[in-house]
Formats: C-alpha cells, structure tokens, sequence
C-alpha cells in the first residue's frame, strides 16, 4: 500500500482572469509545491488553465485538466482552494468521480480539505456549495448595479453602438451615451435605406463603396486600416433599440444568446418601455416595422441566388454549439466559409478549423484500423471528395463541439471539444 511519504501527486491551477498577484497561476503552484514538499509527495507534473472561467467551462472541457487526467501513476491531486477547479457542484462532483475512478484524491492548500479521505471529501462538497452560492451572489450583484445604472439613465457599459459615443455623465459620476457627429448622419441613411427597400446586402455593399466610417470598435481591432463593411455589423446595428431611443436589457437572457432580443429593452415599473428621444433616429412604430423587415430576410435563402457563395459540405451536421446543443449551419462572411449558429450567431472560420480538424484527424487516428486498411488510407483515396471525407470523419468523431470565443480573435484551439470514438469502426 502507497505510505504517506511514497505518495506522488501532480498540481493543478486556474485562473479566469491574470489580474491578482495573490492568486495568479505561479502564486498557486508555488503554494501547492510547499504543500507537496511539506509532506514528501513527489510532483509528478504541473497543470495549469489560465484565462478560464470556472462558471463557464467544465473542468472535462479544459485543455490542462484533460491533460492532468492523461497522465499516469498519480495519487492526488493538490488546487489552491476548491473554487480554483469549479464554480458549480455538479461540476465538482463530476471532477472527483474522474479521480475516484483512477484512485485518487483531491487536496486543497487553503481549504482544509484533503479528498483522500472519506471526511474531506464530504467537507469538500460542503465548500463547492458554498463556492457556487457566492458565484450566485456576484452575479446577483452585478445585474443589481446594472439595473441602478439604467435607472440613471447612465451607460451601463459594453459595446457602444454605431453613431454614438460615452461621455462623462454631466449630472454626475459615471458616462453617458450622446451622439457621434461623425457617424450620426451614416446611421441615419442607412436605417431610411432599409425602411424604403433596400436589402442589408446592399447597404453593406453602399458602405463600403462610399468609405462609410467603420464602427470605432470595429477600426480599432484593424491594424491594416481596412474599410470594408460587413453583413453581420449591419445587420446588428439595424437589431439595436437605441435607434429608438430604448435601451437593450435583458437579464434573462442566456449567455449563448449572442443575438439579443430587439424588443428586451429597460422598462419602468409599469413595464412600458424607457425612450431617451434625444438619442432616437426613429420612432418605436418606424423600429418595430424594421425589426418587421429584418425578419422577412433573415435567411440566407431570403437573399439574391447571384449573392449566395456554395459552402463544402465537409461539416454538414458534424459540429454542434456546446451552449444551444443544434448543428452549425455552413455558411460565408466577407465571401469566406464559417460555421455559424442559428441560435446564438457565433461563427467559427472553416479557413482555419478545416485544416486544423484534418490535421488532428490524420495525426491522432491515421492509424486506427478501417475497413480493412487504415483511415489514413481511405482519406488518401477519398481524395477532394468532401462527401467522402465526411463519412470518413464520422467513422471517427464521436462528438465535436464548439463553444463561443472573445470577439476579434483569431482561430483558437480551446473552443474545440472533440471526442474520439472508442474501439474499432466500420467501413464509410
């Protein structure tokens, strides 16, 4: 039996996001090396998630825990405090069932807790509730000063829409949204564009043509000083109350939703909606009749057969939304292929998810036996075929997710959860 002082055990540390010294990734692990060499356990390996919301994502959905379970030949696993590897029960319990599976415990530096015996573990649940009740409790207290801020009548934060800026609130602490004299006149032609006919493509297209300015957002995420316009940045402009003078609140509404309702506006106690008419381009009849349109011409089968681009159909029905559970649906942005979904509009580029795909597929099963031969050889054989290639990956796949990522930025592995399918597979 495995004694105290023969015990080997690898460190694990999170972080969602790197601002605090006293619990940033290195402050963690050195504490949990102490701990170890305190007690003469040997470090068999070091783990780390950083920039990972524990709220968000489950620890069987993070790269370094995944990479912690891979390993061989551990007894325990030692955290900083409990919260560092879940935020909500269920997730904790499902994170020590993998470890009981294998053997092993969980240790805590700063909780006294220690997994490795029946009474942490019981005391270990007791602080997970705990953890999850004080997440709660954030969350309650962020919508509470938002609320109270749009009370106000002060910009409660987040992206600022187009043809508008946030100013220092004159009347007190705190910003204001007022109008954007630049782009006041921009967003007031494109909004009589759309109620007199004029499709989004279109306008997109007018944008572009006439050197429109791009949304300050929007230009300060372009280094090469582009000036095309977008399909989607149109179309969300057009979605926004404030063309009415309301504000977008909805705090009911789930964070896979990236399109948010028009309608979810700030209300007063009647429930009547809050109108700043100093902000408004157009009434809330003429925003309802908009809102009207967009919906008519909201798919992609709505559009022009010349504007629409033929997408492979590799992916067809393979990748789902980790936060809707639905299929992506193929489609372009800028005449490039993505994947989006139908729910909350996340997108994903296919110029760098396809060959990052083929590329695991090829490296991580080439090998694996099928139909005879291998799937490496089949891929060869399928050729560009993409009808070929995607029953091939099928054979493999056993679940392929994708979750939302930060605006702006460029293909990141860690929104791709894939799932090999155990054993042997039959022939495509």
């Amino acid at each position: 039996m495995t004694t105290e002082r023969e015990r080997r055990c690898v460190l694990y540390a999170r972080l969602s996001v790197t601002k605090e010294e006293s619990v940033s990734i290195a402050r963690q692990l050195q504490s949990c090396r102490r701990y170890a060499e305190a007690r003469g356990w040997e470090v068999m390996g070091e783990f780390i998630d950083d920039g990972v919301s524990a709220t968000v994502i489950r620890p069987e959905d993070r790269k370094g825990w995944a990479a912690l379970l891979a390993t061989a030949d551990f007894d325990a696993v030692i955290i900083w405090k409990v919260d560092r590897l879940a935020r909500r029960v269920l997730d904790f319990l499902h994170a020590d069932e993998a470890l009981q599976k294998r053997g092993a415990g969980l240790v805590a530096v700063e909780d006294p807790i220690d997994m490795t015996s029946p009474q942490g573990r019981a005391f270990a649940v007791m602080l997970s509730v705990f953890g999850e009740m004080e997440a709660e409790a954030i969350r309650a207290r962020v919508k509470a000063a938002r609320v109270q801020l749009l009370k106000d009548g002060r910009w409660a934060g987040g992206g600022v829409p187009y043809g508008y800026l946030s100013a220092a609130n004159p009347d007190g602490p705190g910003w204001v949204l007022v109008l954007d004299p630049a782009r006041q006149p921009w967003l007031a032609e494109i909004v009589a564009k759309v109620l007199d006919g004029a499709t989004v493509n279109a306008i997109t297209t007018w944008l572009t043509a006439a050197g429109a300015p791009l949304p300050l957002g929007s230009l300060a995420r372009r280094k090469s000083g582009g000036t095309a316009w977008n399909r989607q940045t149109v179309d969300g402009i057009l979605r926004n109350p404030v063309l009415a003078g309301m504000t977008p609140h909805n705090p009911g509404r789930a964070k896979s939703a990236k399109r948010a309702d028009p309608f979810a506006v700030f209300c007063d106690e009647d429930g009547v909606p809050v109108v700043n008419n100093g902000l408004a381009v157009i009434s809330t009849q003429d925003f309802a009749a908009l809102q009207d349109l967009l919906a008519s011409r909201s798919t992609p089968q709505a559009r022009r057969r010349s504007e629409r681009v033929p997408t492979s159909p590799f992916l067809s029905r393979v990748v789902r939304c980790d936060d809707c559970d639905v299929f992506l649906c193929r489609g372009t942005n800028q005449r490039r292929p993505v994947l989006y979904c139908p729910i909350c509009r996340q997108t994903l580029s296919r110029t760098a998810f396809d060959p990052y795909l083929v590329d695991r597929l090829l490296s991580e099963r080439g090998a694996e036996p099928l139909g005879g031969s291998t799937v490496a050889a089949h891929w060869a054989v399928a050729g560009a075929s993409d009808g070929a290639r995607r029953e091939i990956l099928l054979t493999q796949v056993e679940s392929l997710r994708v979750r939302r990522g930060v605006v702006g930025r460029r293909f990141d592995e860690a929104r791709v959860m894939l799932r090999w399918r155990p054993g042997c597979r039959e022939s495509p």
